[in-house]
């Protein structure tokens, strides 16, 4: 049908035929699905050319069908690339010259499917669509649905540039400070929309250049204000963490702690579990550093790990299981700050008034919850567990050696912990997958740890002690002990 009377209806450019070629161009569409082989090039041209058509109905109905075509999953994005030029050049064009709101969403989602097909062959467009996205901005104030639509627009045009997004930063940054600012006019309709460009910013960021370093701050309104974007606010932390390195924790420690203070205590179970890992990674990647910085959620985390209120609740079990893990990861990686941590006076007076019973003192209390967890934990945790209890073998601490069968005997000496943990991380970016891997748990030998560990709990206590409390071990817990420390 096509070739016959569609074609040549089409091709008829006389100004009487506008409504034909407007409603054969938006019947294309409707039938895309339909229209195989060869003859879908020749829609495809088609419709390219009536972009180019006088007529704005026509445009914007080729415009339309263009959308459909370029969705369908067996569309050759060849095809597209030999027209892009012609594509961009037209929409530009468009844009100046629909004046109704809906015509111009309309021409902005078509540029939001071509930014999804063409990938990295945008950046010879760069400049142009940046400067076509700042005119838009700038004439679209005060129209929030319009800058709502184009938000969505630059999100994918930062994703498609890549690690080239910084092309774009001149025209980016005014935009997301405006649009991340709790304070602005217009925060209620953009913060959404803007939040989410803002970690498509920072992903696809080579490296975390000043302007974007500066932004951070901004979060704290945000996390302050509301709960709304927490899973984006966390991936935001997570990304300046990884990417911002030991500078970000100068710049914006305070803001951090601030933004993970305001989460801890105050979300539930599921926003805990959603931020509980970006807590451990801070305490791996600055283990020196950044525990006295978020002293006051890692505080918090005492108070989830030792309270006993999640009895038939496995969601209360996992943070319980995953926030004494964080507390196990900073007794390997800082002794020091975490005996500091566990010995704050009014801590302890704060979870004695909380109801919580306490056995001898926190930290033994912590051990008690470490073998109680351990099968709610994942493989991962376990082995910080078993590194932490391994630590406190090494402390000079009296009520330790009563616990050794308790904690030999455990789960410490499972397979499931001891040897490296090299399950893989799943990561949209090497720098995330390099920081996982690089971890110095996972890396770790537990069983010459626990060995070297053992010698030091036996040199402290003396041997007739450490014998004696090493023969209350039950027999098959103490031989699996011997094979695995044999074997290391």
């Amino acid at each position: 049908m096509f070739h016959g009377s569609l074609s040549i209806e089409i091709s008829n450019g006389h100004p009487n035929m506008r409504i034909i070629r407007r409603k054969v161009a938006l019947l294309l569409g409707q039938w895309i699905s339909e229209i195989k082989g060869d003859t879908r090039k020749l829609v495809y041209r088609a419709l390219v050319a009536l972009l180019q058509d006088n007529d704005i109905a026509v445009r914007l109905a080729a415009c339309s069908s263009l959308c459909y075509l370029f969705q369908e999953s067996s569309f050759s994005e060849l095809d597209l690339f030999e027209c892009l030029p012609t594509c961009w050049t037209m929409c530009f064009k468009l844009t100046e010259d629909v004046q109704e709101f809906d015509s111009k969403v309309q021409v902005l989602n078509f540029i939001s499917v071509l930014l999804e097909h063409v990938g990295d062959k945008v950046i010879p467009f760069a400049s142009q669509l940046s400067q076509f996205f700042q005119k838009i901005w700038d004439e679209s104030a005060g129209e929030s649905l319009l800058q709502i639509q184009l938000l969505t627009a630059l999100r994918t045009f930062v994703s498609s540039l890549g690690y080239q997004s910084p092309l774009s930063y001149h025209m980016l940054m005014p935009i997301l400070q405006s649009g991340v600012n709790v304070d602005s006019p217009d925060a209620l309709n953009l913060l959404e929309d803007s939040v989410l460009l803002w970690e498509a910013t920072l992903s696809n960021a080579p490296s975390i250049v000043p302007q974007l370093m500066d932004l951070f701050p901004y979060l704290v309104g945000i996390v302050n204000r509301s709960f709304d974007h927490l899973e984006v606010a966390v991936n935001i932390v997570e990304d300046y963490t990884i990417f911002g390195g030991s500078e970000f924790l100068k710049s914006h420690g305070t803001s951090l702690a601030n933004v993970l203070d305001t989460i801890v205590g105050n979300v539930n179970d599921k926003g805990l579990l959603t931020t509980l890992p970006v807590i451990d990674l801070l305490i791996q990647l600055f283990p020196q550093e950044a525990p006295p910085l978020i002293s006051s959620a890692l505080q918090k985390l005492i108070f989830i790990s030792l309270s006993r209120d999640d009895e038939h609740n496995p969601s209360r079990t996992t943070v319980r299981a995953s926030s004494g893990a964080i507390l196990a990861r900073l007794l390997v990686m800082n002794t020091n700050f975490s005996a500091q941590l566990l010995s704050e006076p009014a801590l302890l007076a704060n979870i004695q008034q909380s109801g919580i019973s306490l056995k001898d003192n926190l930290l033994l209390s912590l051990v008690d919850m470490w073998i109680d967890k351990v099968d709610n934990a994942t493989a991962i945790q376990q082995k910080e567990y078993a590194m932490a209890l391994s630590v406190v073998l090494t402390l000079q601490i009296p009520q330790v050696i009563d616990k050794l069968d308790d904690i030999l005997s455990g789960d410490i000496t499972s397979s499931s912990w001891l040897g490296n943990d090299n399950s893989g991380y799943s990561s949209k970016f090497l720098k995330k997958r390099q920081a996982k891997d690089l971890d110095p748990i996972k890396q770790a030998s537990l069983e010459n740890i626990l060995r070297e560990n053992l010698k030091a709990c036996a040199a402290h206590h003396g041997d007739s002690t450490f014998n004696a409390a090493i023969s209350r071990i039950h027999p098959s817990s103490f031989a699996q002990l011997q094979q695995a420390l044999n074997s290391a």
